[in-house]
């Protein structure tokens, strides 16, 4: 890429505007084979960003409400990971023992059913990024454009649709994607626009 087209690409992103929703959620997880103290099972306060962007705007102002943004992209997260185990398919002890007491589970997969895949920040980004492309995939005019993904307030990732490979993106939707269209399905989609509602 040549310097003029750099600086083109960054134009164009500064004359994009974005819109940001804040989530939140703890979860616990480890990551297998890690030398140090990661190895050891122990949770974290995640938070982060889903910021996205947009070609359109409805009258009312703006493309989607952030209200309709928590309401499915933030509530999955909640349903999903929040006070759950995020587990590498390899852990089969810890998962067997999580789900014998009823605990809420997400095995990692990114590398496709039951192959190994530590539930590090970077590899939960790219899943979060891929459930969320998923839930406001029908949302005319809107695109995922990042996720920024802390597992502690000093430590963080920054994940872009280029940052999941094609095959990664396979696994994901192969296993997960006909539940998150259900999810959808099942939300539906609200109006705010009361000017829209029959009465």
């Amino acid at each position: 890429m040549t310097i003029v087209e750099t600086s083109w690409n960054i134009i164009k992103i500064i004359k994009m505007q974005l819109i940001t929703r804040r989530f939140e959620f703890d979860a616990g997880h480890r990551v297998m084979n890690e030398r140090v103290k990661c190895f050891s099972g122990h949770g974290h306060r995640y938070y982060g960003d889903l910021i996205f962007n947009f070609e359109t705007i409805q009258e009312i102002g703006y493309n989607i409400d952030f209200k309709e943004i928590k309401r499915i992209g933030c509530q999955w997260i909640d349903d999903y990971w929040d006070h759950g185990m995020l587990l590498n398919p390899h852990d089969t002890k810890l998962i067997d023992v999580f789900k014998e007491i009823k605990t809420k589970i997400w095995p990692m997969s990114l590398n496709g059913e039951g192959k190994y895949c530590n539930p590090t920040v970077e590899n939960l980004s790219k899943e979060l990024f891929l459930a969320q492309q998923v839930l406001f995939q029908n949302v005319k005019g809107l695109k995922l454009f990042q996720i920024r993904l802390y597992e502690t307030p000093n430590c963080w990732t920054d994940c872009f649709e280029e940052s999941i490979t094609t095959e990664e993106k396979f696994n994901f939707l192969h296993i997960h994607g006909p539940e998150l269209v259900q999810y959808t399905i099942d939300k539906g989609m609200y109006e705010y626009d009361d000017r829209k509602i029959t009465k």
